[in-house]
């Protein structure tokens, strides 16, 4: 459970009401380079650099047009997926898009409280959520239409579905017990020609 800090149980103390902004951090490849590239959004309006863990941060203003889900924090391994909505037009989402590789990319979403009469941080943005960019799809609308780019995410307990690289090989298989012989042909049959009727 994250620590409350003590500005921002002093604004929930006060009950006149609360302000947090959902910061979205989005770690990809470059697909010229191939150098890792970083691009954040938040739901605020204009663009703004917030600390986090050390490091500033800029993050490109979105405004409502972002759409995240609440997250739902639990423990255990179960892989949550999560759908986040980007206005496909502007030319931060273009950048994501089409210069940077944004599959797998690695993905943080922040909540950030806001203090409700000057708009600053009242803390460092808190974590909510940690893992990987799964789909972006683009979906161009009709004329008059809503277009919008979604991301697909999902949580890091993905990785923990993956299955051993040591158990698809044959000489692996074989050197643990050398009368498996379950993969032994595994390279070639794709290859192999039968005679049918």
């Amino acid at each position: 459970m994250p620590t409350i800090a003590p500005a921002v149980q002093q604004q929930l103390d006060e009950r006149r009401g609360t302000d947090a902004q959902v910061l979205l951090w989005i770690i990809a490849k470059n697909r010229d380079t191939g150098a890792p590239e970083t691009i954040g959004f938040w739901t605020g309006d204009d663009h703004q650099e917030f600390l986090i863990g050390g490091e500033i941060r800029t993050y490109f203003g979105a405004g409502n047009v972002i759409d995240v889900p609440p997250i739902i924090a639990k423990t255990g391994f179960q892989v949550r997926h999560y759908r986040v909505s980007l206005p496909p037009l502007t030319d931060e989402v273009k950048t994501l898009i089409r210069q940077f590789e944004p599959r797998q990319a690695k993905v943080e979403i922040h909540s950030c409280p806001l203090d409700i009469d000057s708009g600053n941080p009242l803390a460092e943005p808190v974590r909510m959520f940690k893992g990987l960019l799964n789909e972006a799809p683009e979906e161009l609308g009709r004329k008059g239409g809503e277009s919008r780019t979604e991301l697909v995410l999902v949580t890091s307990a993905r990785s923990l579905t993956l299955g051993l690289p040591l158990k698809r090989s044959s000489a692996e298989l074989q050197r643990r017990n050398p009368a498996d012989r379950g993969r032994e042909i595994v390279d070639t049959a794709g290859e192999w020609r039968g005679r049918w009727g």
